[in-house]
């Protein structure tokens, strides 16, 4: 009660306009003792010199049921948030190859998706961090099929929802798929959707709105050369 009136609080107003970067990382190694030739392999130091800013500044990193459940409006999220994907499960990822990525997400405290490939490696070697979790990148379709094209895009409907099904068997959650090489199609999609997923994720380099295909979602691809100062151009 005010001066004798029920004050009804308002419901927070939702930004619709809000855009939330997803970062794609896919390989760590320490050049001490490792190395690693590809693009897309991130020296350690360089990854905790992403981390560090989005500490420094402020940021909340997201769990995917988080992600999810903000993409739909469920729920409003701080200005300041990025969502961590790493594909694969090779190097640096999982106790037999490095484990660089549980110990730096142990160090800072912050959350991770990782996107495996469940029929190549054990999901066990990859259960050494509470901030990382894992979602399904098919079970064995992460190579070039006979089309030309990757292998999900080239298999039928019924070849693509066997295949990640047998990925759910292992994983035991359809919340997120992400598709290998970026790559898919329309029976790609509709098995992803049949299988009761939430959202997949594709590339784009550009950030994640309310207003995305939930299908499609776009995502950041992480270089070796980017630095803390491309991290900070991504989020903000």
């Amino acid at each position: 009660m005010a001066n004798g009136e029920e004050v009804h609080e308002e419901e927070p107003k939702k930004n619709t306009n809000q855009g939330i970067a997803v970062l794609n990382y896919h390989f760590f190694y320490d050049p001490a003792t490792q190395e690693c030739n590809e693009t897309i392999c991130l020296k350690t130091d360089m990854f905790r010199s992403h981390l560090q800013y989005l500490k420094d500044n402020g940021y909340k990193t997201l769990t995917m049921n988080e992600f999810v459940n903000w993409i739909y409006g469920r729920i409003e999220l701080p200005e300041k948030s990025v969502l961590i994907t790493v594909d694969d499960g090779a190097m640096g990822t999982g106790r037999h190859n490095g484990n660089h990525l549980a110990t730096i997400l142990n160090e800072y405290k912050m959350h991770a998706t990782l996107f495996l490939i469940a029929g190549w490696w054990d999901i066990e070697n990859y259960k050494d961090s509470p901030y990382l979790e894992i979602q399904s990148h098919t079970y064995d379709m992460h190579q070039k099929g006979p089309c030309g094209e990757g292998q999900l895009v080239c298999a039928n409907y019924d070849q693509a929802k066997a295949d990640i099904q047998n990925s759910l068997n292992i994983i035991g959650d359809n919340t997120s798929f992400c598709y290998p090489f970026y790559q898919y199609d329309d029976e790609a999609i509709q098995a992803i959707k049949d299988l009761g997923f939430k959202v997949a994720f594709a590339g784009g380099n550009r950030k994640a709105t309310r207003s995305s295909n939930k299908y499609l979602i776009p995502r950041y691809p992480i270089y070796n050369d980017h630095t803390a100062s491309d991290i900070a151009r991504m989020v903000n």
